[in-house]
Parts: C-alpha cells; sequence; structure tokens
C-alpha cells in the first residue's frame, strides 16, 4: 500500500512530482530505495538520450548552415552573361579585408555590372556528405584501434612471437638473402616505405 507519507518521502529525496512518486513507488511495490533508484536511473538515461538528440540536431543545423552558406550565391553579371558567382559563406572569410572588398564591388557596380543573390544548389559541395564522411572514418579508425590495442595488450611480453638471434664469433654468419629489387618496385609502387625488423 502506498501511503502519503512515502510519497512525500521520495518526493523530498528526488524533487519530483506527485505523479512521478506515485508511479515509481506503484512498479517497486513501495520499496522507497528501489523507487529512488529507479527514478533516477529513469532520469539519467531521458538525459543522455536528450544530449545525444540535442548534439546530433546541432551538427545537422551546422551543417544545413554551411550548405546554405555555399548554395547561396552573389552573382556579379552584366547584361549579356554572369562574370562571377561567389558563395555567401566565402564573404565571411574576407571580412578582414571589407575595405577593399567594398572598393572591388563599388568599382564593378561604377563598370555597370549588377548585384544579386541567388539560391544556387552545387551538386560538387555536398557538406552534410562531408561530415558523414568524416564520421565514418572516425569510427573506423577508433574501432581499427581499439582492436590493435586489444590485440597488443593481450599478446603481452609472456605471448609475444619473439625472434632471438644469437651471435658466435666461432660460427659464421649466414649469408643474408635480398629482395631488395622485389620490395623497391613494391614500394615504388605503393608509395611507401615498409622495415621489417626481426
Amino acid at each position: 500500500m502506498i501511503t502519503i507519507e512515502l510519497i512525500d518521502e521520495f518526493r523530498k529525496r528526488t524533487n519530483s512530482s506527485y505523479e512521478d512518486a506515485k508511479y515509481f513507488l506503484e512498479k517497486n511495490n513501495g520499496d522507497i530505495l528501489e523507487a529512488i533508484i529507479d527514478f533516477e536511473r529513469t532520469k539519467a538515461s531521458k538525459f543522455h538520450n536528450h544530449r545525444k538528440h540535442y548534439h546530433k540536431d546541432f551538427g545537422q543545423s551546422f551543417a544545413d548552415v554551411l550548405q546554405k552558406g555555399f548554395d547561396t550565391r552573389i552573382v556579379v553579371e552584366d547584361n549579356n552573361s554572369v562574370l562571377f558567382s561567389i558563395p555567401l559563406i566565402f564573404m565571411f572569410f574576407l571580412i578582414p579585408m571589407w575595405v577593399l572588398m567594398l572598393l572591388f564591388f563599388a568599382f564593378l557596380y561604377i563598370l555597370g555590372y549588377k548585384f544579386s543573390i541567388r539560391d544556387i544548389k552545387n551538386q560538387n559541395i555536398n557538406v552534410n556528405a562531408f561530415f558523414r564522411t568524416i564520421g565514418d572514418r572516425m569510427k573506423e579508425y577508433n574501432t581499427h584501434t581499439k582492436q590493435n590495442g586489444n590485440a597488443n595488450y593481450n599478446a603481452g611480453p609472456n605471448n609475444a612471437h619473439t625472434n632471438i638471434t644469437t651471435y658466435n664469433p666461432n660460427y659464421p654468419a649466414a649469408p643474408e638473402t635480398s629482395n631488395d629489387s622485389k620490395d623497391q618496385d613494391k614500394d615504388n609502387e605503393d608509395g611507401y616505405k615498409e622495415y621489417t625488423i626481426e
């Protein structure tokens, strides 16, 4: 039986509503400690999910603003053709040179060029795909690093395969076999050099 004293105690300790207190106490059969723990778990998971959702929304809205900055262009044209068009986002990078940019656009205006701002979808620039690719590569790198880190940790000094060669001055050294020409060809193809230490 859930009493008002249990509900008041629950509310005092959790700063929750009567409805939440009643729900969690009934769910945990009047055990106030279990009800508080359940309430905190639920509250923590809601906060965590909200935070994840917020970060996804912020990242998506940031990518959308960048995409809009690339798609919105300042177009300079005369009567016959377009002289050039600049993505609006590049104008923010030119803010330190605003005086020169203002003089340049005033000069073009005096020469009879017209300015307009247009929303031109650019198929070559896809900010969402760019961020998605970066995210996928970061996840792939982290997964690869974790797997290699665990493999190296599991190998350890006792389990690692080691190639120990002892030196005996009375025994002549074995002639070294060289595959340098094959290795150099492979290195040139791949664009990097590989060294193996045994």
